[in-house]
């Protein structure tokens, strides 16, 4: 059977779905729709040697205009035309929306649409952009009542009772994967030695939403406390994304004594897990944080904010610690427990690599995708 997965950029397909994809080829024809404007040669021969096809489709650019959006979406459903495929997968909120625009007017079995996460500007404020932005989502899914053969898959339950209390999608229609699959092999477990420099890493976009100002200012304060200790952060910084951090911030991430080491490529990441100690993700909101879950398998514990999608991945006290959203003195507090009682690290960095193979691995996900192409 043929598998499409519409992507917006390569990159991401990449580092998020790759896995997936990948377990999917094996038994499977599986082409990718995805911008393919940043690609490196080596991104082209690593999906070549499994066999996906890739169909270039430049991606929106970042003007809200209407007639962007209608470029982009006659042009999605001329190349999913192209390729004709018997199940397709829309990954992210935007892409699901263009998916259920189109859904009636394509022919598959089954379409499937991955909501990786409910990002707070979108979903859960009340301006006029985002009230815009949730009427189109919901006209959009409206128009899938006259063609029911699709799915709704969700990383979290937190994002899934969203949909459902807005009536945009049905329990009969609604399924929780947890994410797109850890490949325990690619980050194997590298165990934590306390008399080693402790390190804390941030590795996410530059964004508000991930907690950078709550990294920034515990960092501050730590490293006047603690001087022996060490910062990482590595990220994106993409001008074109409204909720990209501000300028200050940025000049202050580069002179705070924090390590910074800008956008890094996925194979320096995984090295990155491997030199850390602990890893940090102050969010606001996520579907499933994938670079947590990577750093998890690798044996890092996590220190993560109690909000949907972060909790699904940590257990309190035992693989790391919850936070308090936006507040950066429980931040501080948790990372001074690592200080000041080092020989819990080892013990955390089990339970971290545990909670992965069990839950999150990728020979556990890939099933449940292959049973979805099934039924």
């Amino acid at each position: 059977m043929k598998i499409c997965f519409v992507v917006s950029e390569i990159g991401f397909f990449l580092s998020h779905r790759f896995g997936i994809a990948k377990e999917i080829s094996v038994k499977h024809k599986v082409v990718l729709i995805t911008d393919t404007s940043k690609a490196k040669p080596e991104d082209f021969l690593k999906l070549e040697d499994v066999g996906i096809e890739i169909i270039s489709l430049k991606k929106r650019s970042g003007s809200a205009t209407l007639s962007e959006y209608l470029r982009y979406i006659h042009e999605l459903k001329k190349k999913i035309d192209l390729c004709s495929p018997e199940y397709i997968f829309f990954t992210t909120i935007e892409l699901s929306m263009f998916g259920a625009l189109i859904h009636n007017f394509i022919s598959v079995k089954k379409t499937f649409f991955l909501i990786t996460g409910i990002s707070e500007p979108f979903f859960l404020l009340n301006d006029l952009k985002s009230r815009l932005f949730r009427a189109i989502n919901k006209l959009a899914y409206l128009l899938l009542i006259f063609n029911k053969n699709y799915k709704f898959i969700f990383q979290n339950q937190d994002d899934m009772n969203i949909f459902l209390n807005m009536n945009i999608s049905k329990k009969s229609n609604s399924l929780l994967i947890k994410g797109s699959g850890i490949n325990t092999k690619e980050f194997p477990f590298v165990e934590r030695n306390k008399t080693k420099e402790l390190t804390f890493l941030f590795a996410a976009r530059l964004v508000k939403s991930k907690g950078v100002k709550e990294f920034l200012e515990a960092g501050k304060r730590i490293l006047e406390k603690y001087p022996t200790t060490k910062f990482l952060a590595a990220g994106k910084l993409d001008f074109e994304n409204p909720e990209t951090v501000s300028e200050k911030t940025y000049q202050d991430l580069q002179n705070s004594g924090i390590e910074f080491l800008g956008e890094v490529t996925y194979e320096e990441v995984n090295n990155l897990y491997k030199k850390a100690t602990i890893f940090v993700l102050p969010s606001y909101r996520e579907g499933l944080p994938k670079a947590a879950l990577e750093a998890a398998s690798t044996g890092m514990p996590l220190i993560l904010t109690n909000v949907p999608g972060c909790n699904e991945c940590v257990e309190d006290g035992v693989s790391g610690y919850l936070i308090k959203e936006k507040d950066s003195n429980d931040l501080i507090d948790k990372m001074e427990k690592f200080i000041l009682n080092p020989e819990i690290i080892s013990t955390m960095s089990i339970s971290s690599r545990k909670i992965i193979e069990k839950r999150f691995s990728l020979n556990l996900i890939s099933k449940e995708f292959l049973k979805l192409i099934m039924e």
